[in-house]
């Protein structure tokens, strides 16, 4: 339910005229699994020979009905003088919920990715709808669905049947690794990006004490906003199959299906796990991810990995505190220190 990693970027191309050229899906390997009257989409990408790979990092994305890559072209004339001839300069403005970079992605495993129910790979401008089957099927349960069948057919189809099958979730994505490693026993290791391990309504709660907390809100104001949440989260569960019913931008069947805390999934396994958090979260508190060490070491489980990135924000970036400051990418390094991690474990 949290935002997704929305990453802009500005490509800047020298072309007479914009052509339909798929600029990302061509990257790509496409492939369908049809089950149950049912179809699923998944995508993969591969930095050299798939013979040298030591298998497959599988990644669920965040919430959210964004394609993997939205391309929007723009066409600017730019004139720096009364007399110059003006130059007309056009571009994709691209807009992603695959964050990584591609040219320098590791050669050691090869890149999965599963399309949501309905939504395209790439689209171009602003002009698509989402279907209604995508909200039908917007839940945890359904998406945990599609990332077992997935992973089932890379060992079936794809790759070695000994290969490592790394699950790597971010946001929205991290309670469907959770519930996934409870149920499919092939996956060797997890990665755990921005999720916290209560029921996701308690990080609501704890936002509005970080706003009484810095001043923002009065505990009077804090006590009628959090009765708004109770009775929200109340109506959720009178109305839990309503499509047209929505809270937050989301539909009630969606909060309803999808909400459970991650931690219970969480303890249920037994292979390597990695947490990775940016303390300047604002999406998912990091109060709420520091729950995950404490029941591991209640539970006397050693099979946890927690690291904190003091500096980083939800999509592990650096963002500019003024004018003088820039935006800073660092999911590339979070990333490979997961991936160095998963050497090792």
């Amino acid at each position: 339910m949290k935002s997704i990693l929305s990453v802009l970027l500005f490509l800047m191309f020298c072309y007479q005229s914009f052509s339909q050229k798929k600029y990302f899906e061509d990257k790509f390997e496409h492939f369908t699994i049809i089950k149950n009257n049912d179809t699923i989409q998944f995508h993969t990408y591969l930095n050299g020979e798939l013979t040298s790979k030591k298998g497959a990092l599988l990644y669920l994305q965040g919430s959210g009905n964004d394609p993997f890559y939205k391309l929007i072209r723009h066409t600017d004339t730019i004139k720096s003088s009364k007399t110059e001839k003006p130059e007309i300069k056009k571009y994709l403005e691209v807009h992603k919920t695959l964050p990584f970079n591609l040219k320098e992605f590791t050669q050691d495993y090869l890149l999965v990715a599963i399309s949501k129910k309905s939504i395209p790979f790439e689209i171009f401008g602003n002009d698509f709808k989402t279907p209604k089957s995508f909200y039908e099927n917007d839940n945890l349960n359904y998406r945990v669905w599609q990332a077992n069948e997935v992973v089932n057919y890379l060992l079936e189809n794809i790759l070695e049947k000994k290969s490592k099958i790394i699950a790597l979730g971010h946001s929205e994505g991290t309670e469907v690794v959770a519930k996934l490693g409870t149920i499919n026993h092939k996956i060797s290791a997890i990665g755990y990006f921005s999720g916290g391990g209560n029921a996701q309504y308690y990080d609501f709660i704890l936002d509005i004490r970080k706003y009484v907390q810095r001043g923002e809100m009065t505990e009077e104001e804090s006590i009628i906003e959090t009765e708004k949440i109770f009775n929200e989260i109340k109506d959720i569960y009178k109305h839990p199959n309503s499509l047209t019913k929505k809270w937050l931008g989301h539909s009630y069947r969606k909060w309803s299906s999808s909400i459970e805390p991650s931690i219970d999934n969480l303890l249920k396994i037994n292979i390597p796990i990695y947490v990775a958090h940016g303390a300047k979260d604002k999406a998912v508190p990091i109060e709420s991810a520091y729950l995950i060490p404490i029941e591991f070491i209640r539970n006397k489980k050693t099979n946890l990995t927690f690291k904190v990135y003091p500096k980083l924000d939800h999509s592990f970036a650096i963002i500019p505190q003024s004018d003088n400051e820039e935006y800073v990418d660092k999911w590339d390094e979070v990333l490979k220190d997961f991936l160095n991690w998963c050497e090792i474990n």
